[in-house]
């Protein structure tokens, strides 16, 4: 008993929940199956591993680069409310579980098999298997169950799983053609948290511009500002006119302060420049392992699991439109910005403060679909659009969520789930379960 005891805490415990490995074994027994040579099997699971371990490497050096200069802002000026950050959102889920946390485990495997029948019956064809992203919304929507309908272990298990089950199944599988398109048959499909968005951006980006003529990609710039042609130099430069802006927003001394030593001037270079820096680092993570698992889960897909599709971690787009990223991020950015000034101007009960990841990780994306499907005035309206209902829709989210001090903030927690709190605050009312009252 005790074996097997120990076998469901370490699957659940240290492999579901950590994508390097649990792609590592999906990327293992895809060329199992393909019947490829040893070596194969054993070099294509740690590609896997360490390219993922890279990707995670650069995406965390850059929230905790850039997060700290969000918070620092909104000190500078006083200002306190929800941040929406999944890194915030997701620690206070779990204390607000407090006993209840095992509960989370639970969801991740009613999830994971709702959707892997899903798949076998021929329904769908993605699988959801960004391990964090697994972990961190299983636990927000079983809090949201939980504290919505009050009710015991089991039915909450049962509700919560269902619907994040459903939620990985149709929205990764919504993204299977579209993001075939942007990688060119890459083999993969997105898993993450702005899936809506990005299926209505790739459906709708051909009324904003010919894709062809204005793929920001393409654009060549004259004389001198060619030198912007290098994605490097370009994110360098561009980052730095950003960073600076906030940091003058700020001030000198504020600048000083965060810089420890370094003169201000020079803090902000180094600060532009390991944006850069990291963005590397995840390209050299991504190009590891997405084409081991674009080519092993062949295998799983012809033997397993027919016709079936990987969802992996959004940064396996970058490296396929790496301007687009940065400038879906820069307007998600100014789409945030804009509604919270319109949330201070209208009064509103709830404040919202801007958090590094929805900005990066939503905008990234999502620019990506615009600029495919688009252009660049795609890019420029759906990702202005993004910003401005990430804020609006956790506006309207915090008060139905009893975490007032983080949400997750991306796009879909700020739609989709909204939209699926509201629907179980109807039917909690209709039984007479003890829905709370909506309210800060």
């Amino acid at each position: 008993m005790q074996v097997l005891y120990t076998i469901w805490d370490v699957f659940f415990n240290q492999i579901i929940v950590k994508p390097q490995l649990l792609l590592a074994i999906i990327v293992a027994i895809g060329y199992i199956f393909l019947k490829r040579p040893w070596t194969t099997v054993v070099s294509g699971a740690i590609k896997t591993t360490v390219g993922i371990m890279i990707l995670q490497l650069g995406s965390g050096q850059l929230i905790n680069t850039f997060r700290p200069i969000m918070l620092a802002l909104s000190e500078r000026f006083g200002i306190q409310g929800t941040i929406i950050d999944g890194y915030v959102g997701f620690p206070m889920a779990l204390e607000a579980l407090g006993d209840r946390q095992s509960w989370v485990g639970y969801v991740i495997l009613i999830a994971l098999a709702v959707n892997i029948f899903l798949v076998a019956i021929g329904a769908f064809r993605s699988v959801f298997l960004t391990g964090h992203i697994m972990f961190q919304q299983s636990a927000i929507a079983t809090w949201i169950v939980v504290y919505t309908l009050g009710l015991p272990i089991l039915p909450s298990i049962l509700i919560a799983g269902a619907l994040v089950g459903l939620y990985w199944t149709i929205g990764s599988h919504l993204l299977i053609k579209p993001t075939a398109v942007v990688t060119n048959n890459a083999g993969f499909t997105l898993g993450h948290q702005q899936m809506l968005m990005d299926w209505i951006t790739a459906k709708l980006a051909h009324l904003f511009g010919d894709p062809k003529k204005d793929d920001i990609e393409k654009i060549e710039l004259p004389g001198w500002l060619a030198i912007l042609d290098d994605n490097i130099i370009a994110t360098t430069v561009i980052m730095f006119v950003f960073i600076f802006a906030i940091m003058m927003a700020m001030g000198i001394p504020a600048v000083t302060e965060m810089a420890a030593g370094t003169h201000w001037l020079l803090y902000i270079v180094l600060t532009a420049t390991s944006f850069s820096v990291y963005i590397t680092v995840i390209l050299t993570g991504v190009r590891l392992f997405v084409a081991e698992i674009a080519n092993s889960f062949k295998g799983i897909s012809e033997k397993l699991l027919k016709n079936a599709v990987v969802g992996v971690d959004c940064p396996a787009l970058f490296p396929f439109s790496p301007n687009a990223w940065i400038l879906g991020f820069l307007i998600t950015t100014v789409g945030e910005l804009v509604a919270i000034i319109g949330l201070i101007v209208f009064k509103s009960p709830v404040f919202i403060i801007a958090g590094f990841v929805p900005l990066f990780f939503d905008g990234g994306p999502i620019g990506v679909y615009a600029n495919k499907f688009g252009g660049y005035k795609a890019v420029l309206f759906f990702c202005f659009i993004t910003g401005v209902i990430q804020v609006l829709g956790s506006a309207l989210m915090v008060p139905m969520s009893g975490l007032v001090g983080g949400w997750m903030g991306n796009f879909d927690w700020a739609t989709v789930w909204p939209a699926i709190t509201v629907l179980l605050r109807f039917v909690g009312n209709l039984f007479g379960l003890p829905v709370p009252p909506y309210g800060v």
